[in-house]
Formats: structure tokens, C-alpha cells, sequence
């Protein structure tokens, strides 16, 4: 062994017993007639990493890459050195240079999409993650970074799914069960919200987080079952906002129970004020004047005029950009109390379920109910009378 090959081997074994400070100062003793050497730069990059000395660690690695490009793991640690120098621009340059070496490596993937996730560029992070859980089919972080980036594309539906393929590849993935409960309850599904903090309390009986977001969550289901008017009777109905504040009047059943091959008998009932009709399709089994609320269905009968009055009934306003509080039309203040009593949520998530259909959306699911705009034929006898308005319905 040469003195230059001795110098290297001892810088390396104090390092490999922990000695950082006197293996840095070897290697950079070695290197100082060895610079081509990209093992040894390699080394000290990962020391000085090791060693939270981020800026020495960014041009070892930097040096490493430079002898040998094709080195995946020099390359990987010189983009996560340059993470911590806050140089997320230059990260994303190296990892997809990295990507580009056969076969890619998941790990580069990954880091890829994280670091363009923190870069705000969501959807190539998407891209970029969707490929990593392709390539590691057990990686649940990989799953879980994409839920996040799916999250703030405000993709909800494919945050879920990634979520919870992240729980399936990583069951004790503490993290991956909370953002999944987190992501359930804000679309109404509370039950499966809960079921997931369960089971990680099952895992952790300790994890104060999860038990303070259950009792949350238990609250909040017990409300909003106490509120929704889905699946409740008439009797609820006749005491609720939309029809005490409108004074909704009762007129007629729109049609005699009728039982679908193997179904419950349904019928429907008609209530009616000088701007507004709803229709509330009730489960017949019960008899005369009883029977659940399966759905709800409102409907201006004078969309241009409810839409030009102001709001003086329901009295509801709504924060705009500014943060102020703004009046709303006639037809808004309707709609908004609607919804959140059909589907018995506060306001503030009415109004982003009715933003969400105005921008297009055929249908919502939130909290084991679907809305969707819906037309209904006329009333008995009136030909041509079809109102369009929000339908509310319960799911499965």
C-alpha cells in the first residue's frame, strides 16, 4: 500500500468509528494529491452531511458528480445537500439527471417530485411521484408524498386513493393514517375518518394526536347527524331553516308510493313559497305521514328574480378574497341553507360543495351524500313545468 493509499484507508476507518472531525481532515489531506479520485469525494461529501456541514458536503459531492456522472448515489446526496442549502432549483436539476440513468433509480424519482412539491410545481411533482410508486411497489412514502401533491392540486379523490395505498404498503406509517383521516373528514366521511384513527390507535395507543383528532371527529359526526335532514322525517323538515324562514308551504304527493323489484316504497312530497319549490322524496314503508328522507330537491321558480333579490331571509353572508363579509342574492342564501341542512354541514363547506357544482362539477360526495344539479318534471297536471335546481341525495 502506497503512503497516499494508507493516508485514504485511515481517513476511512475514523470515520467508520465515528471520529468525524479527524476522517474529514484525512480525506481532505488525501485528496489534496488524489483530486480524481471520486470515491474519496464521495466519502467526504457523506461526511460532511454527516456532520451538517452542508455547504462543504454540496462541493465534495458536487466534485464526485463531476468524476463520475453516471454514480447514482452521488448524485442523490449532492441534490439532498443542496435541499438543505435551500438551492431546490439546482436539487431538481441534478435529480433529473439522475432519473435519466437506466434503470431509475425510485429513490431519485421520489426525491424528485418531493423537492417539486416543495417548489409549489404540483403537477410535474405528481408525475414525477406516480413514477416512483411504480418503480418501488412497496414504498408507502413514495404513495403518501403523492397523496400530498394530488392534495394541493386539489385533486381530493386521487389524494385519498394515494393515501390510502400509502397505509396499505406502510400499515405502522403514522403519518400516511393521519392525513388520510384528515383527508376523509373534509369531504364529510367521518365514519371512515374515524375508522382510520382507530386503527392507528390500535397500533400506537399513545399517539396524542390521533386520540385528540378522534374526539374531534366523534363531535363532529354526532352534529352533523343531529343537523342533516337526510334521513330524518317530514317532521324535522317542518322545524328546519329552509322551510320556517322561506315558509315553505305543503301541497300535494306528486306520486303514490311505488315500489321498485325489491325496493321500499317511495313517494314524494311537494313544498312551495312564492321563489322556491322543494321536493322531498320520502321511503312509503312507513306509512302515511312517516317514512325517511331519501332525497332533496330545490328549485327556484324564478331563477332571474330570486338571483336580483338581495338576501333578507336566511341571512347569510359570505367572506370574499379580502376577507370581508359580503350579502348574497335571494337564490344563494336559499341554496347555501339547503345544503347545509340536506347534508347537515356548516356553512363554509355549503358554500365551497355549491362552488365546486357551479364550476362544473357533475356531481359531489360528501358525507354519504351526493350532490349534483337535476331537472324534475312539472307538477301533476302542468305540462312544461320542469324545474332545474340541486338535487341532494343519500349514497348507496
Amino acid at each position: 500500500m502506497t503512503p497516499s493509499e494508507a493516508q485514504r484507508a485511515r481517513a476511512l476507518d475514523l470515520l467508520s468509528r465515528g471520529d468525524m472531525a479527524g476522517g474529514i481532515a484525512g480525506l481532505e489531506g488525501y485528496l489534496a494529491g488524489a483530486p480524481d479520485d471520486a470515491g474519496a469525494w464521495r466519502a467526504l461529501g457523506a461526511a460532511c452531511s454527516a456532520a451538517g456541514r452542508w455547504a462543504e458536503a454540496a462541493r465534495a459531492l458536487a466534485r464526485a458528480v463531476d468524476l463520475d456522472g453516471g454514480e447514482v448515489e452521488a448524485r442523490l446526496a449532492y441534490a439532498r445537500a443542496l435541499v438543505r442549502l435551500g438551492r431546490l432549483d439546482d436539487a431538481a436539476a441534478e435529480l433529473r439527471q439522475g432519473a435519466a440513468i437506466e434503470p431509475p433509480d425510485p429513490r431519485v424519482l421520489r426525491e424528485l417530485g418531493i423537492v417539486l412539491y416543495d417548489e409549489r410545481l404540483h403537477d410535474e411533482a405528481a408525475r414525477w411521484l406516480a413514477r416512483a410508486c411504480e418503480a418501488a411497489p412497496e414504498d408507502g412514502r413514495a404513495a403518501f408524498a403523492l397523496g400530498l401533491a394530488h392534495e394541493a392540486r386539489r385533486d381530493i379523490a386521487s389524494a385519498i386513493a394515494a393515501y390510502r395505498e400509502a397505509v396499505r404498503r406502510a400499515p405502522a406509517f403514522a403519518d400516511a393514517r393521519l392525513t388520510l383521516a384528515d383527508a376523509l373528514a373534509s369531504i364529510g366521511e367521518h365514519e371512515q375518518a374515524l375508522r382510520e384513527l382507530e386503527a392507528l390507535l390500535a397500533r400506537e395507543r399513545s399517539h396524542e394526536r390521533a386520540a385528540r383528532n378522534r374526539e374531534v371527529l366523534q363531535r363532529a359526526l354526532a352534529e352533523m347527524r343531529a343537523r342533516r335532514l337526510l334521513g330524518k322525517t317530514e317532521r324535522e323538515l317542518a322545524q328546519s331553516a329552509l322551510v320556517v324562514e322561506a315558509q315553505l308551504r305543503r301541497r300535494e304527493t306528486l306520486a303514490p308510493p311505488v315500489a321498485a323489484e325489491g325496493g321500499a316504497a317511495r313517494r314524494i312530497v311537494r313544498y312551495t313559497a312564492p321563489l322556491l319549490e322543494l321536493r322531498v322524496t320520502l321511503d312509503a314503508s312507513g306509512g302515511p305521514g312517516g317514512g325517511a328522507i331519501e332525497a332533496l330537491h330545490l328549485a327556484l321558480t324564478d331563477p332571474d328574480r330570486a338571483a336580483r333579490a338581495e338576501d333578507d331571509v336566511f341571512n347569510v353572508t359570505v367572506i370574499g378574497e379580502d376577507g370581508r363579509q359580503a350579502p348574497v342574492s335571494y337564490a344563494t342564501g336559499a341554496s347555501l341553507t339547503f345544503l347545509r341542512e340536506a347534508i347537515g354541514c356548516p356553512m363554509t363547506q355549503a358554500s365551497a360543495l355549491y362552488a365546486s357544482l357551479l364550476q362544473g362539477s357533475p356531481s359531489v360526495d360528501w358525507g354519504g351524500a351526493t350532490l349534483r344539479f337535476a331537472s324534475v318534471p312539472g307538477a301533476a297536471g302542468k305540462p312544461g313545468g320542469e324545474r332545474h335546481g340541486v338535487l341532494v341525495s343519500r349514497r348507496g
